[in-house]
């Protein structure tokens, strides 16, 4: 079954105290998070990326109306079935006193290859890359 990586933050008052849990894995002394900002990555075995992010939330959430995403207008709207889960959405919710956004999905099952329009540094489907390379076998030019 595929592997996903899901990448999330928690993020506190500046300051404030964290427990033990939080303060084995940090290097900052008497256990402040300097910047309030944690980031956290999850690794979730989903046969795709809905089924992924379902799988994290039901581990995350109590109750599905406690998850919301930011709208286009930057306001907080209510996820109002799990089927709807987008990728591309900004998640947040709330465990314990820490705000949580969702930052990103990745599929760690490869199937990925250099990317050809820029230079290698990136990975795109090898059905993407095709294209690319069609256009650049015909002599079109596309813009770097």
């Amino acid at each position: 079954m595929p592997r996903f990586r899901i990448y999330y933050v928690a993020r506190r008052p500046h300051g404030m105290r964290l427990s033990s849990e939080y303060t084995r894995s940090l290097e900052e002394p008497r256990g402040l998070l300097r910047h309030g900002e944690m980031n956290w990555e999850e690794d979730v075995e989903a046969k795709n990326v809905r089924d992924a992010l379902q799988v994290f939330f039901e581990e995350h959430l109590e109750r599905l109306s406690d998850l919301a995403y930011i709208d286009e207008n930057g306001r907080t709207q209510r996820t109002q079935r799990i089927e709807a889960f987008d990728p591309d959405r900004t998640y947040v919710w709330t465990e314990d006193d820490r705000l949580m956004e969702f930052q990103g999905i990745e599929n760690l099952e490869g199937g990925l290859v250099p990317c050809p329009l820029c230079g290698g540094s990136g990975e795109v489907t090898p059905g993407i890359a095709e294209q690319f390379e069609e256009i650049e076998e015909e002599g079109e030019e596309y813009h770097r």
